[in-house]
């Protein structure tokens, strides 16, 4: 099992870097910074991680086809791979906050994803590319520098939709669930992907499975979930709310008759009430099935599930207690949850001297 931390931004810059470089020092595989609008530039913030570091690797999620082209995301992607040496993945999404640029937004996301897939590969390979997709078009471009094949980044697709799911089996080289952590919700996704595999020959054997959770570690377990958990599984149901509604009642079994007629009949709107109402219906076990929250022992059973389910890494999307720091929560999930799931990281002879 590989373990990944995510942020979205909101550490200040050298914070940042001093962040990014204890999450190396204790043992984390990777580190992704979210494509948000309008945080910190997740390129730039990157860029700058890669240089004061030698093993974490690195990943954006997640880049959308329509805020940038194609073209200019593989370029970047290009140029991250080049700095990192190869610690670099994309995770490439549908995008989200589009209501701030007018004249931009999600168009046909299954069909752009793919075809950037292949605008990337193929521009990476040293091609002088022309594409008429039916989403995307490029003509006869090329990239000005080589990009050796082990600086090429993985493209990942992170989604919940069943056409995203479906294509991103056709052609991507790994899934990234968004905050399903429990049997139903895992077994959903991967049955979408599986019917892109039998298009196309793929397997799991070639494709890779990460999950993105919230993650908090509580000292008892009936103490309450902290809000930014409950937040996140708001944004998480209301950003997917059709597949959502089809599929509540595989996700928990204490979803109530007042959930499923606010998720089909409520007015499509991210206002403070219409999500504070929502919050205020969301069960316990449809908590558990969208974020990992729970004593030490607990957490660690929910990511030996999730393994047990064929996820090969958790990127945690961590959130603090009250009086308890990022850097905090990240160096208590290293140290005591970890452990737990894979065994402890051999970091060579400690030896104190006379």
């Amino acid at each position: 099992m590989r373990f990944s931390i995510a942020s979205l931004g909101e550490e200040p810059g050298d914070r940042f870097l001093e962040f990014v470089k204890l999450c190396e020092l204790l043992g984390y595989d990777g580190f992704t910074h979210s494509d948000e609008k309008w945080t910190r530039d997740v390129w730039v913030r990157l860029a700058a991680a890669a240089t004061v570091t030698e093993r974490i690797e690195f990943g954006v999620t997640v880049a959308d086809p329509f805020t940038r082209h194609p073209a200019i995301l593989a370029q970047a992607a290009a140029t991250l791979g080049e700095v990192s040496k190869g610690r670099f993945r994309v995770y490439l999404g549908a995008g989200s906050h589009f209501e701030t640029l007018p004249g931009y937004g999600v168009v046909r996301p299954a069909v752009a994803i793919s075809e950037t897939i292949e605008l990337a590969r193929r521009f990476w390979a040293g091609e002088r590319v022309t594409l008429e997709g039916e989403v995307v078009s490029f003509l006869g471009g090329k990239l000005d520098f080589e990009v050796p094949e082990e600086y090429r980044p993985e493209l990942w697709v992170a989604g919940r939709g069943k056409q995203v799911l479906r294509r991103a089996g056709m052609t991507a080289d790994g899934i990234l669930i968004g905050s399903f952590a429990s049997r139903g919700g895992i077994e959903y996704v991967k049955g979408e992907v599986e019917k892109g595999f039998a298009k196309t020959g793929r397997s799991w054997e070639t494709v890779g499975l990460a999950t993105w959770n919230y993650v908090s570690i509580l000292d008892h377990e009936d103490d309450p979930v902290p809000p930014n958990i409950l937040r996140g599984v708001s944004h998480a149901l209301w950003s997917s709310r059709p597949v959502m509604t089809e599929i509540l009642d595989s996700l928990a079994d204490d979803v109530t008759p007042e959930l499923r007629a606010f998720m089909r009949d409520a007015p499509y709107e991210w206002s403070p009430g219409v999500m504070a109402e929502l919050r205020s219906l969301i069960p316990r076990g449809l908590v558990d099935s969208l974020a990992v929250c729970g004593t030490v022992e607990q957490v660690a059973e929910r990511f030996r599930l999730l393994e047990e389910l064929g996820v090969g890494e958790i990127v945690i999307w961590p959130f603090p207690r009250d009086g308890e720091s990022v850097e905090d929560l990240a160096t208590r999930l290293a140290l005591d949850v970890f452990p737990r799931v894979r065994g402890a990281v051999d970091r060579g002879t400690y030896q104190l001297v006379d």
